[in-house]
């Protein structure tokens, strides 16, 4: 792309128009006219040769060159609008902050809904992205401000990191309602009978189930290894397989859930935040958000 020839003040009528589907609504989103935003869009389209948009039904969609377009424009715009906000005041109420955030989808399914409900109500304009990034470069992201604050496990290391602790989570193994073993009570020779479902964003390395069973002499060898917790639950539901996962998140799927036949330690979540943006406006009203919904789990 070459930015000496593009005006960068079309950026956001292209990301409205992508959001939106329409001209109109655009126009409308943006407080221009109708005939401003045809006009930018002309421009876009002679800057990268091709469409952008086509006609489908009463509005647009995005061709192929708009779909590619769209991560890096929208991620540009994100970083200027949060550059340019306010350091000296922070109105969630007003403000279209972008706040990135990242998480282990655990932390995600406890955290996400109650903080979405609490911005719903008192900062409607702001969007949050959720996101699951190697443990190894959420250190460096939070430097280069791709993250605005991490939640992870106490272990995460940085000499630059402000830390919070949120909460602490047992864990409980799930089976199917009419599993054999729904009914009765686990034991340490029926857990290490079981065929189990290993939860890692790692495609090697010991996932948390065979950590948790290593001190009391139990080997798991898992069946099926996924990256999240959702699509394994709806494993568990349909098959025989088990699945280790936090217990707030297992009684709410209604699914036989088993206390675990041995000791585990409660794993810990802690909240992370650049030292140096410990007095940003923003970021300290989000991380209050944050510890306000996590001392409810």
């Amino acid at each position: 792309m070459n930015l000496r020839s593009l005006d960068l003040n079309l950026l956001p009528v292209l990301e409205a128009v992508y959001t939106e589907r329409s001209l109109t609504r655009a126009s409308e989103t943006l407080h221009l006219t109708q005939p401003a935003v045809s006009n930018a869009l002309s421009r876009l389209r002679a800057h990268f040769e091709d469409p952008l948009f086509v006609r489908e039904g009463r509005g647009v969609k995005p061709t192929a060159m708009a779909e590619a377009l769209m991560p890096a424009v929208r991620d540009a715009l994100d970083r200027l609008r949060a550059g340019l906000e306010p350091r000296s005041e922070f109105d969630p109420a007003l403000s279209t902050r972008v706040f990135n955030i990242t998480a282990r989808d655990a932390s995600v399914y406890m955290i996400a809904p109650a903080l979405a409900r609490r911005m719903q109500a008192e900062a409607p304009g702001v969007r949050v992205t959720w996101s699951q990034t190697v443990r190894s470069a959420i250190s460096g992201d939070l430097a280069s401000g791709r993250l605005d604050v991490a939640i992870d496990v106490p272990e995460l290391r940085g000499v630059d990191l402000d830390r919070q602790p949120l909460f602490t989570t047992p864990y409980a193994c799930m089976l199917a309602p009419d599993h054999p073993m729904a009914n009765k009570r686990l034991t340490l020779e029926r857990f290490a009978s079981l065929r189990h479902i290993a939860v890692s964003s790692r495609r090697e390395g010991r996932s948390l189930v065979e950590e948790i069973a290593r001190p009391s002499g139990i080997r798991v060898t898992p069946i099926l290894r996924v990256t999240s917790h959702q699509p394994a639950i709806e494993v568990v539901r349909v098959t025989d397989l088990a699945l280790v996962a936090p217990r707030p998140m297992a009684e709410a799927t209604g699914l036989a859930v088993k206390d675990l036949p041995f000791d585990t330690p409660l794993l810990g979540s802690v909240l992370y935040w650049r030292r140096e943006k410990s007095e940003d406006p923003a970021i300290s009203w989000l991380r209050r958000k944050i510890i306000e919904v996590s001392a409810e789990i």
